[in-house]
């Protein structure tokens, strides 16, 4: 007999990743970027950008082929805190290029508005309003999309793939 276990199981399999969700943009907004010294360093900021770009891509890599062996509910939620880690990491490093090469971004000044424009990009809305003036800027809009249409895509196929499997059970 089935007890109703449910829709408390359902609950608690959200709580890591909205925990997490809540960690990462206390750690966001809290850590003093401009306290690491990379202003006017637009060098080692680009490459630490794409040092998260890279561990981020792994890592999903990684959970997908996991996911794909085991299928189990642990890796769903794996795999939407990455989702979590990627608009955080792009929207820390759009803010960092902006700290290090001031106009690279136009209308981007504050974390919100890299956040903003993470999500506003990683959706494909695409307002207008903050956008890419510079190179740099322009490489890294770039990277995001080729990185979007990749590993993102990777994480919503097997996590819609995921949901099918459980709605025909």
């Amino acid at each position: 007999m089935h007890t109703g276990s449910a829709p408390q199981e359902g609950r608690q399999g959200w709580l890591r990743p909205g925990l997490t969700l809540i960690g990462l943009l206390l750690i966001f907004y809290a850590f003093p970027v401009g306290a690491i010294g990379l202003s006017g360093r637009t060098v080692s900021s680009v490459v630490l950008i794409l040092l998260g770009v890279a561990c981020l891509a792994w890592g999903i890599t990684a959970q997908v082929r996991r996911h794909l062996q085991d299928g189990s509910e642990a890796d769903v939620q794996s795999l939407i805190m990455l989702l979590e880690l990627v608009a955080v990491v792009f929207a820390s490093g759009y803010y960092l290029l902006e700290l290090s090469a001031p106009g690279q971004m136009v209308g981007l000044e504050t974390r919100t508005d890299a956040l903003y424009f993470t999500l506003s990009t990683l959706t494909t809305i695409g307002y207008g309003d903050v956008h890419a003036a510079g190179q740099l800027g322009r490489g890294m809009v770039i990277v995001q999309i080729v990185f979007d249409v990749v590993f993102v895509a990777a994480i919503v196929a097997t996590l819609s793939g995921h949901i099918r499997a459980r709605v025909s059970r």
